[in-house]
């Protein structure tokens, strides 16, 4: 059961968002609120798995609202701007729901959260090395992947793609959410669009990392980072 809340300052996209959740199985509606404000609250008392947000809203946009939390849930982001599409895939939302939208459009964003929460809760193991390994689902299939046998992970917004020594495996997932999961121990991110595993780099060629052969761009605000905990 997913805990969630709805940030939204107009009261008829509140009603048609209620009335939407209403139809859907496995979803706690905790509290529906008006502005960011509201909704820290609710996040600062209960355990909130799912933020469903809208972005233009009085006294803080909902992207502003979304980078201020120390931990930040599955979050989708409900507009009716779509020039703010490409800010809610930098915070790795898992769905852009663009208004008018209707309930189908709804019902294939809240799906995909739904099963973002099962990798969550139940394939992704801890940043833990006791865990040597982790589960992906992909193709219909679970993999078995060593955390050993992963050169580099990248991100193409709602999928993330493992390359290992025997090739590729795409899954739904997030850059974010394996970047605060991942043993730190071997894993770091370097851009937005990759985390790589530190044992696998073999040199840093100006603002490229080499790894295994590939040559993976590092990021001005990863730079350090990665000089620290590489090299």
């Amino acid at each position: 059961m997913m805990n969630c809340i709805i940030v939204e300052d107009e009261q008829p996209a509140r009603i048609l968002l209620e009335g939407y959740l209403a139809q859907m199985e496995h979803i706690n509606l905790v509290a529906v609120c008006k502005n960011a404000a509201e909704a820290l609250e609710q996040i600062n008392s209960h355990s909130i798995d799912l933020i469903i947000t809208d972005i233009q809203m009085p006294g803080m946009l909902g992207t502003d609202f979304i980078k201020s939390l120390d931990k930040i849930p599955l979050v989708i982001f409900s507009t009716a701007y779509k020039e703010y599409a490409m800010d809610g895939f930098e915070l790795d939302a898992v769905d852009y729901l663009l208004k008018p939208f209707s309930f189908e459009r709804f019902q294939k964003a809240i799906l995909k959260a739904q099963s973002y929460f099962e990798l969550k809760g139940k394939q992704v193991p801890s940043a833990d090395l006791k865990t040597t390994y982790l589960t992906v689902k992909a193709d219909h299939k679970l993999y078995k992947v060593q955390y050993t046998d992963i050169r580099y992970i990248e991100g193409m917004r709602e999928y993330v793609s493992f390359y290992t020594a025997t090739g590729r495996i795409t899954a739904l997932m997030s850059l974010k959410y394996l970047e605060s999961n991942l043993p730190k121990e071997i894993f770091v991110r370097c851009h937005k669009s990759y985390i790589i595993n530190k044992n696998m780099v073999e040199a840093l060629d100006g603002s490229n990392l080499l790894v295994q052969g590939k040559q993976i761009p590092v990021g001005q605000m990863y730079k350090d980072d990665v000089m620290r905990e590489v090299f």
